[in-house]
């Protein structure tokens, strides 16, 4: 699969910038008291899951997320990290020389989330392979498609303009843009809200009541210590947000559907191609493709060109295909109908699309109409 390549790069960088997290899925029955910065030799039994062993350290079974390549009787040396908000491990590397002191290595939750969302989206890629065999067959080249399950607008579109912009607001809302809303939203120029409608936000919601919880919290105590002259009980201040972060931090650091978000982020990245399928109004489907096209060679512009196609199957038309071609001098259009019909029709209302268009400030410089099967 094509996302592997940008899969692999992004696991290398992060590599690069920090180790390999190693941790422990149940640390119920954990008895050791593992001290940061030490050494300790794991013994490995078996491997239960897709990248999970279990392990023996000092007779303390553990189940691990080691290498793919770790086999079972192997000794693996490990290095504790840090007991919060799970046991976690790196791999040894060369012994320290005598004497030195053993130094922790302190890892932030932005190094741990990545870790564990590469991870989560590798995995993802390796446990659906006749997926991935069918999406290569049939639509090679193509991103995983943006399936939506409920129509976009209730009824047909009263007007094309309202239409347009809740189709662009469809893709724009997808989650595959997210992190670059997200350094609008830092610069100021995209409102927190916005942000929390997307699939990202709304799965983040909890965290972020959380943290509005306990500001709210924290305004508080300074109120009730500007009018008591001492501080209130902690556990009187918002027991809602005290429970609110005990939950949160006992939750899994990344969200099982961000490990699909991502993936269809690596591949619309890996692509340069934007795929939504799915109803726009109650059995209405449509297909709609975006694609960004590289400049082609001997061009003195280095710009790239966009392309979009919509798939439709109408009441009267029957299924009806479009590609759009966007280009610096205006748009080209090419049609393609079930019967020559169809043909003729498209073609006789063919000056309405272009006064449509040019009252909409768009350049019609080239329109083709054709069968299904190619013929004209």
């Amino acid at each position: 699969m094509a996302v592997n390549d940008v899969l692999n790069q992004l696991q290398l960088l992060i590599q690069g910038a920090t180790p390999k997290l190693i941790e422990v899925t149940d640390q119920s029955k954990v008895a050791i008291p593992f001290v940061p910065g030490e050494r300790y030799t794991a013994k490995v039994q078996e491997q239960i899951a897709s990248g999970r062993y279990l392990v023996l350290i000092r007779d303390q079974q553990l189940d691990l997320n080691l290498p793919r390549n770790t086999q079972p009787g192997q000794n693996v040396e490990l290095r504790f990290v840090a007991a919060n908000p799970r046991l976690t491990f790196v791999l040894a590397g060369e012994p320290l020389p005598p004497g030195q002191p053993q130094t922790p290595v302190n890892l932030s939750d932005g190094s741990r989330y990545l870790n564990a969302l590469l991870d989560r989206v590798r995995d993802l890629a390796t446990s659906q392979p006749q997926t991935q065999s069918r999406t290569s067959t049939s639509a090679q080249g193509q991103a995983a498609p943006l399936a939506n399950a409920k129509p976009i607008i209730e009824g047909a579109p009263p007007q094309l303009a309202q239409f347009a912009a809740l189709l662009k607001e469809t893709v724009i809302k997808s989650g595959l843009f997210y992190e670059s809303h997200q350094a609008q939203w830092a610069a100021g120029e995209r409102p927190l809200t916005e942000l929390l409608r997307e699939p990202q936000g709304r799965l983040s919601e909890p965290r972020a009541f959380t943290t509005a919880q306990q500001s709210a919290a924290a305004q508080h105590a300074a109120l009730a210590t500007t009018v008591l002259g001492q501080p209130p009980k902690v556990d009187l201040l918002n027991p809602l947000a005290t429970a609110l972060v005990h939950a949160s931090s006992a939750q899994e650091p990344v969200h099982p559907q961000t490990a699909l978000l991502v993936q269809q982020q690596l591949e619309t990245l890996d692509q340069r191609q934007i795929l939504w399928q799915g109803q726009v109004w109650p059995g209405q489907e449509m297909r709609w493709q975006i694609e960004e096209r590289p400049a082609h060679e001997g061009e003195q512009e280095a710009e790239r060109d966009w392309q979009t196609r919509l798939d439709l199957s109408l009441p009267h038309l029957g299924q009806v295909s479009a590609l759009l071609k966007f280009t610096p001098q205006g748009i080209r259009i090419e049609l393609a109908a079930p019967t020559l019909d169809t043909v003729a029709a498209l073609q006789v209302a063919g000056p309405l699309l272009n006064q449509s268009m040019e009252r909409a400030g768009l350049r019609l410089i080239e329109m083709k109409v054709k069968t299904n099967d190619g013929s004209a």
